[in-house]
């Protein structure tokens, strides 16, 4: 297990996007965003994901340095092209154009097609609600599918996560969720770092049950989201695909070969409905009043959305965040490929 600080990650992310051709202020944008998920826990969203960047910058999956234009514009909408930039950078250019127009006139919806992976879609609402802001995003994945339909054994979905956040006092109350059982990245982390995944994430490429994170990129498939009642995953995930490709124009599915994020995003000021002390002083209460239920037994305390992240962030901060060796060595490797020196030499 290799342990760094998250500066010396970032600097690391940002100098292999960098040199992926990206100008540096963009490198900086997504080399930030995968720290901040791996930070948060979810490594899954992290440095794990650069060796498959770059292979999508070679095979022109990615273009790094395209610009974001906005096609279609009014007070309060816009549908924005990302000409397949990094996702990220078109994902926070969507969201500071949100605020913009939710400070305006109270409300916002915005959505983004030619968009490349967007990593931790939680970062996005997040942003906003540190503002103020109610915010939620439904993001759908199209030209690689996990997930069959319920009933199904070819996958025809993306995992397409769904993220709201809610401003309170302290930090936002944030729930990001996939619409499968679990995020496709979770499985590649445990492939990476040799672990078994619990049963019920996985069925191989005949249909059964699997605890090997291998059988998924076999033929094998992700479940949807409520185990016995995947059906109500299922139904979310239909809902996600066709608000964030089909709105969008940016397709659902393998109906496109595109490989890609298609988003729908929604701002929401509460002072166009109360006072914003007033909306405030209820989410507190409602934290409260949630936090004050008796616990069962071997439980400490009540977690509202998005606190286990704040902890575990918290936590890396001071210990720093561990690598497993699997997605270390690939770092390395792609380092000696794009020219640029890893930490302590490698």
């Amino acid at each position: 297990m290799n342990n760094h600080p998250a500066e010396v990650l970032l600097e690391l992310s940002a100098a292999l996007i960098e040199a992926m051709g990206s100008p540096g202020e963009d490198a900086l944008i997504v080399g930030r965003h995968l720290v901040e998920a791996q930070l948060a826990g979810h490594d899954s969203h992290g440095l794990i994901r650069l060796p498959q960047y770059h292979a999508h910058v070679l095979e022109g999956k990615v273009k790094p340095g395209a610009r974001v234009e906005i096609i279609r514009e009014t007070p309060t909408t816009a549908l924005l092209d990302g000409h397949y930039t990094w996702g990220q950078v078109t994902a926070m250019q969507a969201i500071e154009l949100g605020i913009s127009k939710a400070e305006e006139n109270g409300i916002a919806a915005l959505s983004l097609r030619n968009c490349y992976h967007v990593g931790r879609v939680g970062v996005y609402p997040l942003a906003a609600a540190e503002r103020g802001f109610i915010a939620q995003v439904h993001c759908n994945g199209h030209g690689v599918c996990r997930v069959a339909p319920w009933g199904g054994t070819e996958p025809r979905l993306a995992t397409n996560p769904i993220a709201i956040a809610i401003p309170t006092r302290a930090e936002p109350l944030l729930v990001d969720i996939t619409t499968s059982v679990v995020a496709e990245g979770k499985v590649r982390v445990s492939r990476n770092a040799g672990r078994k995944i619990p049963e019920g994430w996985v069925l191989d490429s005949d249909g059964r049950p699997t605890t090997n994170p291998a059988d998924l990129y076999e033929g094998g498939t992700l479940l949807p989201l409520g185990g016995r009642e995947g059906h109500k995953g299922y139904g979310l995930s239909i809902v996600v695909d066709l608000l964030g490709g089909a709105l969008s124009g940016a397709g659902c599915g393998t109906m496109t070969e595109k490989v890609g994020n298609g988003l729908f995003i929604q701002l929401t000021d509460p002072s166009c409905f109360c006072e914003r002390e007033e909306f405030l002083d209820q989410v507190d209460r409602f934290t409260e009043y949630l936090k004050s239920s008796p616990l069962k037994e071997g439980v400490d305390d009540i977690l509202l959305p998005g606190e286990p992240e704040q902890r575990t962030a918290a936590r890396r901060r001071k210990q720093g965040i561990d690598i497993d060796d699997g997605t270390w060595g690939q770092l390395i490797e792609l380092a000696g490929t794009l020219g640029v020196e890893m930490p302590g030499g490698g």
